[in-house]
């Protein structure tokens, strides 16, 4: 029979109160996980940025409108960067006041449309809007001025061989050096006739490098008309 004794207070052991302290953490640490804090617990605009870990944002926890928006650092003159330097200039443009450049090719074009009343010798004169390299000569061993093949039962001394005016009016070809004349469209022109002679006069002048002039005399009474393209190709 065992026998109780009376007013002795029951002996709580250190131990025990150490394991219940620590199932009360437990429970509470299932509690909290189960219930984490969201964006709809946190106040707007109460997160700032002691808040938030330095180097732990990465670009994609930014928006992607947000993203074009991010720049490198401002340079010193309103987000410019430093000037670079100055390059190389480059070669000086074509120039009606000097010759172009070796193996250019210009290109242009005239009409010689009259009406006469009777057989006439007609002439017209054709600028040109470049500077030649060399002379314009319509003789001798320094010829460099030549009707092309094209129509050429109308035109005195053309380039019958095709060597140094290939080409025609749609598509003028000259030989380096050459200023060659392609008539694309003869009317009521005297046959062997039509000549291109160099400046804007029957020999030597100012004009020798920067014009010619297309001579032809009217088979009949009527309209005259000579439709041509030149081409010169720089030597």
């Amino acid at each position: 029979m065992n026998h109780v004794r009376r007013g002795i207070r029951p002996h709580i052991r250190t131990s025990h109160v150490v394991a219940g302290a620590a199932l009360v953490l437990v429970t509470a640490g299932s509690a909290t996980a189960a219930g984490l804090i969201t964006g709809k617990d946190i106040k707007n605009g109460s997160v700032t940025s002691k808040d938030v870990k330095n180097g732990s944002l990465v670009l994609k926890d930014f928006k992607k409108s947000e993203r074009g928006k991010l720049v490198g650092p401002a340079g010193p003159a309103g987000g410019t960067g430093a000037t670079g330097a100055t390059g190389a200039a480059g070669p000086a443009g074509a120039s009606a006041f000097a010759p172009p450049p070796s193996g250019t090719v210009v290109r242009g074009g005239g009409i010689f449309n009259v009406t006469v009343s009777a057989v006439t010798a007609l002439r017209d004169y054709a600028p040109l809007p470049i500077t030649t390299t060399q002379v314009i000569s319509d003789s001798g061993p320094a010829r460099n001025l030549y009707w092309g093949t094209q129509n050429s039962a109308f035109l005195n001394d053309a380039d019958t061989n095709g060597v140094l005016c290939p080409g025609t009016a749609a598509s003028p070809d000259p030989a380096a050096g050459m200023l060659c004349v392609y008539a694309a469209e003869v009317s009521n022109v005297a046959a062997d006739n039509a000549q291109v002679i160099d400046g804007s006069v029957d020999g030597d002048d100012a004009a020798d490098r920067s014009g010619f002039y297309v001579l032809a005399t009217a088979a009949a009474a009527g309209e005259v008309r000579i439709r041509y393209v030149w081409a010169y190709k720089a030597p």
